[in-house]
């Protein structure tokens, strides 16, 4: 008999596949899509703003100092950037009121948006505990604002 051997004795050599730099490599990534990315900001919207001729443009003020309630044209309505619905609003803006009353809120409607349905959000700011509210509008023809 004759001894031929195809694979030694000693089994097969094995084969181990690193990941460290599979996973360094996808740091990399993420952290290159993360810096070039751009972002906007959570519950921005393109409203379409009504204009106004003598409303004046916003001062510097804290967007934090604000509590900002959305009406859009097609009924949706969102209140700090998350969607609310018009059985909750109330509970919500009282809710708001009760953490901060000294904040102020800002109604932005777009132009299309029924002038009951302004008087509603009026309304449940009001009963919420607010004093009042600032309704947005687009200024037109005002001259910007300068700081002396």
């Amino acid at each position: 008999m004759s001894a031929v051997a195809f694979r030694p004795k000693g089994g097969r050599r094995q084969i181990t596949l690193s990941v460290t730099p599979l996973i360094d490599v996808l740091f990399l990534l993420i952290i290159f899509f993360m810096l070039t990315g751009t972002f906007k900001r959570v519950g921005e919207l393109e409203l379409a703003l009504p204009d106004s001729s003598t409303s004046a443009p916003q001062s510097g003020e804290a967007d934090d100092a604000q509590i900002e309630l959305i009406a859009t044209e097609g009924g949706d309505l969102t209140l700090d950037g998350e969607p609310v619905d018009r059985e909750t609003l109330l509970r919500t803006l009282s809710s708001l009121h009760a953490a901060d009353p000294d904040r102020r809120v800002l109604i932005n409607a777009e132009a299309e948006v029924r002038h009951g349905e302004i008087v509603f959000l009026l309304d449940q700011v009001r009963e919420s505990g607010f004093a009042g509210a600032a309704i947005g509008t687009h200024v037109s023809g005002a001259a910007p604002l300068t700081k002396d």
